[in-house]
């Protein structure tokens, strides 16, 4: 008996090592930044606090609308310079969009950009059937409102909305939904709160002083990869309620020798985040630039642009464009990537890394040339826990991308390879969006990406312009294949764990069913009965196996009784019973060892496959089981039982779950 127990310890620790060689072997951790590199530079070292980045609401200037942000308080010297532009150069608040909501439109996505900092507010999917998990109210378009002396004053009308298709515009004035006064945009959110997808109402408005009334059907609110949040909530109106820093921001973290003293701070008279832009919107609607001046003769462009694709869905382009008009200047900047990525079903996903830890529901991904994806936790970024807060761009490791990972959509920034507006970059940073949660939802963490660039130096009159791609979308392989590197796309964020080699025909049978009956529950049933049918003469041969054991069991108590005090007899007749009976005891344990990977690879491909999010078993209209990415929520019981048992951290959740119960 203790030479079993010495030898079941042995085992367990050699496993163990075993899977850290492993570990470190195949998932080695991403490469540190070289200090003396980055102090010759001016930046600061890796592990120092300007490294360890949390973006906050009050540090970011991400409170109120029109708050400033965070600057420099060390550098005053271009002050009055920079008021001086500041006050000639001062640009009104605009929101525009891009593509449109329209299914058949090949833009295939409506993006909404904002003014402020030059950044995308709101990225909205058309086609595939994408909506919102959540909201199930009517959706009549995400307009901006503003309060006006007579009602809500509509700020943008993006294409392919139910307001665009009832024709209604910017600058109208909504006074009245069906009977409803509408005096504020808090009053209109509450009216179209309580109506429902496909519902007509009457809007009542004024255009240009003249009342006017259009009946407008109401939509499914799509689907934002991309949105603005506050404290893990999205941000239904972005002009009257606060939200953390918006996506795809610019600033600059150097300029002529002169570094931010703080990492959020931006440097003093060169405010980017949170001022307004002037715009310059394409006659085509296809394209929107931005421009930037400050002082010291310094421009700076943020052009959006949706390009077209044979065959393809159009591609989201930003074109960042700087240039010194007055002397020769050397700047670094920083882009900011994605935030308010979905977190639908955070409650009831579990994700799973490739190096063994834990992930949130939102996590910072990035992939180099030649190697494999990397994800860094967001629970590790929101404990300030991080080994490598700064990731080093090699030579000749050139970045693919770098973004925001959740469960079944994704978003990056993809720099140019190749040419003359290839990025130069230096290194990039990991960042926590705001203020992180609570411990118990510490996993809704939002978080970003900070790709900073190598110093430029820019000659008078001579303009230094880099590209990058935008993806935001689902995470679809066949999608994400066609975006980053070639031979280091985007294509193995979808990761199924150890057992890909059996979740990935899995999921093409899965698929092939579907396109035959037409409905994912079936097509989930017909594949199980498939993998237990080809399982079952395992199956049985385990079940003979537990049998035969049974029957042997009399004879082998005899047998212990027997030699109670003689452990090498006693293992000698009990091997000669077994070889007699044709009984192999670790023949049970090898079948479930063969049975393990095939379960495990049906589990991970349907928890992992995006096309069952938003699948229903009896149709749309029966809520309960209209998710088959989701357990079933058949009675909500959280106003039932207490807190701790119900609330979605909680033992039970806020549902009754019938499916567990009747099978």
């Amino acid at each position: 008996m203790e030479r079993r127990y010495a030898l079941f310890i042995a085992a367990s620790l050699a496993i163990v090592l075993v899977s850290q060689v492993l570990q470190v072997t195949l998932f080695p951790k991403p490469p540190a930044v070289e200090q003396a590199a980055d102090q010759a530079e001016g930046n600061p070292a890796e592990g120092s606090p300007a490294t360890k980045l949390q973006l906050s609401p009050a540090a970011a200037g991400a409170s109120t609308p029109g708050q400033a942000g965070t600057t420099d308080p060390a550098d005053g010297e271009n002050a009055a310079e920079a008021e001086a532009i500041e006050n000639a150069t001062k640009a009104p608040r605009r929101r525009l969009t891009l593509g449109s909501l329209d299914p058949e439109s090949k833009a295939q996505m409506l993006v909404t950009l904002t003014s402020q900092g030059a950044a995308v507010e709101r990225i909205e999917l058309a086609g595939g059937g994408f909506f919102d998990q959540d909201d199930r109210a009517g959706y009549l378009g995400h307009l901006a409102f503003e309060e006006a002396p007579d009602g809500c004053r509509i700020g943008v009308v993006g294409s392919g909305t139910p307001a665009a298709h009832a024709g209604l515009q910017s600058q109208d004035v909504i006074v009245r939904i069906g009977a409803v006064q509408t005096p504020d945009p808090l009053a209109l959110h509450a009216v179209l709160a309580t109506t429902k997808p496909g519902q007509k109402i009457a809007v009542d408005f004024l255009r240009d002083g003249i009342p006017e009334s259009r009946q407008v059907q109401l939509g499914r609110r799509p689907l934002e990869v991309v949105r603005p949040e506050y404290r893990a909530m999205p941000v239904v109106d972005s002009n009257s309620e606060p939200s953390d820093p918006l996506s795809f921001r610019l600033s600059l973290e150097s300029r002529d020798g002169k570094n931010r003293s703080q990492p959020l701070a931006e440097i003093n008279g060169q405010e980017l985040n949170d001022r307004d832009w002037e715009v310059d919107a394409s006659a085509d609607n296809a394209a929107v630039r931005f421009v930037r001046k400050l002082p010291g003769g310094l421009v700076l462009a943020k052009e959006y642009r949706l390009v077209g694709m044979d065959q393809q869905a159009d591609r989201l382009q930003l074109r960042v464009e700087l240039l010194s008009t007055e002397k020769e200047s050397t700047v670094a900047y920083a882009l900011d990537g994605p935030t308010g990525l979905p977190t639908e079903g955070w409650w009831y996903t579990a994700r799973i890394a490739r190096d063994w830890g834990s992930l949130a529901v939102r996590d910072v991904a990035m992939r180099f040339v030649g190697e494999q994806s990397t994800l860094v936790s967001g629970l590790k970024m929101a404990d300030d826990s991080l080994d490598h807060p700064v990731t080093a761009v090699r030579e000749g490791k050139p970045l693919s991308f770098a973004g925001v990972d959740s469960l079944y959509f994704a978003s990056a920034l993809i720099p140019v390879v190749e040419g003359p507006e290839a990025p130069l970059l230096a290194e990039v940073r990991p960042l926590v969006v705001g203020a992180p949660p609570e411990a118990a939802r510490r996993k809704l963490v939002d978080v970003t990406c900070r790709l900073v660039s190598r110093s430029i130096t820019l000659a008078p009159g001579l303009p230094v312009a880099h590209r990058y791609e935008i993806f935001a979308g689902p995470k679809k392989p066949d999608l994400l294949s066609g975006f980053g590197a070639q031979g280091s796309s985007m294509d193995d964020l979808v990761y199924y764990g150890w057992f890909g080699w059996v979740a990935r025909p899995m999921i093409a049978i899965l698929h092939a069913i579907h396109a035959v009956i037409g409905n994912y529950g079936v097509a989930i049933l017909l594949l199980t009965v498939m993998v237990r049918g080809a399982m079952f003469p395992i199956s049985r041969k385990q079940a003979v196996s537990a049998q035969k054991m049974q029957v042997l069991q009399p004879e082998m108590k005899a047998i212990a009784d027997k030699y109670k005090n003689e452990p090498e007899k006693r293992t000698k007749a009990t091997q000669d019973l077994w070889r007699k009976h044709n009984y192999n005891p670790a023949g049970g344990c090898l079948l479930v060892f063969i049975q393990i990977p095939i379960f495990m690879g049906l589990y991970r491909s349907l928890a992992t496959d995006v096309e069952l999010r938003q699948a229903s078993l009896f149709g749309t209209a029966i809520r309960w089981c209209s998710n088959l990415a989701a357990p079933d929520m058949f009675f909500d019981w959280s106003n039932l039982l207490p807190a701790f048992l119900t609330t979605p951290e909680g033992w039970l959740g806020p549902f009754l779950n019938l499916f567990p119960l009747a099978t």
